[in-house]
């Protein structure tokens, strides 16, 4: 059995390149890439969503709902202990049993993947820190007080994850000083997904997260470099007026995998005035490999 029907495969100047309709197909390429490593790689992804959600949790689900499996959670642990990185079986079946957003930690559970890392436009929260935890902690406790200890600043302190996938928090585009955020920071903030001053921001936050395990940077040890076209939501987007760092990113990665999600494209999308399909942004990113 063979893989390549869940992806298709591009090399641009000696880097191999994965292109899927699915998310979760991302995890045949993946299985490949593990496979021709020592060691499984991080993953460094940039979507709208963070994909943090348990792997199978859909299909269990609706096994137990269907009456097919008594213990839900039972049957779920028993289908990610089943994924195995060396059969091409095993990991088809593992695909046609998830659903969105479950694949990276499918791949973690499974050493696919060592840690990843999710930059992302729908969770400014996301991972929290030690500091934040303890300020949420008191303001509930002394409610309505306020909390006993300080607001976070950063840097932040992090445990490590059991999972090991950590979603990177945001505040807004870089600079913003409304509050509360509003529609217009929402589309500024879209706009800034790949500008060489967020991404510097979103790995230098990333970094706070990997030093508690002791990764200096997320480009300190090899990673995959994974992109959903539905974190762009614009033309504007998807051109930024400084890439350097995301071509940095591209380059120094051991593979690309990149999710067209057509759908999702088309509901994220935020400029009425100018569209573009998942083909479209496609094309643009194939040339920002290939430059």
């Amino acid at each position: 059995m063979s893989l390549t029907s869940f992806f298709q495969h591009h090399v641009i100047k000696g880097k191999d390149i994965y292109v899927v309709d699915d998310h979760h197909k991302a995890l045949a390429a993946w299985a490949l890439v593990r496979r021709s490593l020592a060691e499984p790689p991080n993953l460094i992804t940039i979507d709208h969503h963070t994909d943090t959600s348990e792997a199978f949790r859909g299909h269990a689900h609706w096994e137990t709902h269907e009456g097919h499996v008594k213990d839900r959670e039972v049957f779920r642990l028993g289908l990610v202990a089943r994924i195995d990185w060396h059969s091409n079986k095993s990991i088809a079946d593992a695909i046609a049993n998830l659903r969105h957003d479950e694949h990276i930690d499918a791949a973690a559970c499974s050493c696919v993947l060592d840690n990843a890392f999710c930059i992302q436009l729908s969770d400014s929260c996301a991972t929290p820190s030690i500091e934040e935890i303890a300020f949420r902690n008191s303001r509930q406790e002394n409610w309505p007080n306020g909390a006993t200890v300080a607001t976070p600043t950063r840097p932040m302190t992090y445990v490590p994850a059991s999972n090991r996938i950590y979603a990177l928090p945001f505040d807004c585009f870089i600079g913003c000083s409304t509050m509360p955020h509003n529609d217009e920071c929402n589309v500024r903030h879209s706009d800034e997904i790949i500008e060489t001053m967020y991404l510097d921001d979103q790995l230098a936050r990333g970094a706070e997260i990997s030093r508690c395990f002791g990764l200096s940077s997320l480009e300190a040890a090899p990673y995959i470099l994974d992109i959903d076209l539905d974190a762009f939501h614009s033309r504007r987007a998807i051109n930024p007026r400084d890439p350097s760092t995301f071509h940095r990113l591209i380059r120094n990665a051991v593979a690309i995998t990149i999710a067209t999600e057509a759908e999702c494209v088309d509901e994220e999308w935020l400029d009425e005035e100018d569209s573009m399909s998942s083909s479209d942004l496609l094309k643009e990113l194939l040339g920002h490999i290939e430059r």
